[in-house]
């Protein structure tokens, strides 16, 4: 006789099948999370890259530019006494560089500067009349203004008018630059001929004004600090921050330097220039847009700041952490930039 078995095997409980559910949901509740949370930071970095890639770009055109200003300076005979009679030598350049804080420009056009501003000659080749020329000398500045895009857009672009801050860029062609004048003045005259405001267009040399050779590098840079170096030395202390003895308030002008002791270093290029540069994203921007008036919001962390070299890095981070305290984004930007011909030495 054969023994019968039970084959029925037994199923999940309802208990079970709820459990089990209960469980997954809460798995594919947390991977969803995961996932957005994986989406925002994507988004966030994408938006962040892509909103300061033009400040990128725009900074590392300026610092290389920057990196080939030149003096080419010479020594040339000098007569102190007027007796006719050659008393030695002097250096001397028909270039010039200087740097300055922006609201000292003083030039119609201009918009409304802040920050400093920085000018200079280099062999950059830029000029609309002669070609394959790349060794011709350029002016060339950079400083950080406020103001409308009305002269920017062009004439298809209907739509209104934005106000904010750009990094402009100075850059007549060869063809305008003063150094080109050939001493006409001089010849005429008799007096010699001193190439310290070029930068302002003032030479009469070449077509159109120091407004018609500015074109904006970048939108939204706030402020752009440029501070000449002679050097690497150290204030000292836990900080270890670096200043500038031959412009210890930042200001520098290759002609007449004003550093203590540094008269003899007249008609020199420094051997290296501090460059920071602050972009915020265009979200701040419009945030804080306030017509034909700058935001407080971006003006106010530098007010009464970056006048002395020796709190150059302190400065910085104040302002990087008063932005952070209204929640604006932001990048800073910043280099030492060695210029190659420079020949610093007495």
């Amino acid at each position: 006789m054969k023994r019968l078995t039970n084959t029925k095997k037994r199923g999940f409980s309802l208990i079970e099948l709820m459990v089990a559910m209960g469980i997954l949901s809460v798995l594919m509740l947390m991977l969803t999370v995961l996932l957005e949370q994986i989406q925002k930071s994507w988004r966030f970095s994408e938006s962040r890259i892509s909103q300061f890639r033009e400040a990128r770009v725009a900074f590392d055109v300026m610092t290389k530019n920057i990196g080939q200003a030149s003096l080419n300076t010479y020594w040339d005979l000098k007569d102190e006494d007027g007796d006719g009679v050659y008393d030695g030598y002097f250096r001397t350049s028909e270039l010039h560089f200087a740097t300055m804080k922006a609201a000292d420009l003083n030039v119609t056009g201009a918009q409304a500067p802040v920050g400093h501003a920085v000018f200079f000659q280099a062999p950059l080749g830029f000029s609309t009349e002669y070609r394959n020329l790349n060794n011709l000398f350029n002016g060339r500045g950079y400083f950080v203004a406020f103001g409308g895009d009305k002269r920017f857009k062009p004439s298809f672009v209907k739509t209104d008018e934005r106000f904010r801050f750009r990094l402009m860029e100075f850059r007549p062609p060869a063809e305008s630059n003063q150094i080109f004048d050939d001493g006409q003045l001089e010849r005429a005259e008799g007096v010699p001929q001193v190439f310290d405001q070029w930068y302002r267009q003032a030479g009469g040399v070449g077509e159109g004004s120091f407004e018609d050779h500015l074109n904006p590098l970048a939108e939204n840079i706030i402020s752009l600090f440029v501070s000449p170096r002679d050097s690497l030395e150290s204030v000292g202390g836990a900080r270890g921050d670096t200043f500038s003895k031959i412009a210890p308030e930042y200001e520098f002008d290759s002609n007449t330097p004003k550093g203590v002791g540094f008269e003899a270093y007249a008609q020199q290029i420094p051997p290296l220039v501090r460059v920071t540069m602050i972009a915020i994203d265009e979200a701040a921007a419009v945030r804080y847009e306030n017509g034909q008036t700058p935001p407080a919001e971006f003006t106010s962390p530098f007010n009464n700041r970056f006048e002395d070299s020796r709190k150059y890095d302190e400065d910085i981070e104040v302002m990087s952490r008063e932005l952070n305290d209204n929640g604006i984004s932001h990048k800073v930007f910043s280099s030492l930039v060695m210029l190659r011909s420079s020949k610093w030495s007495i």
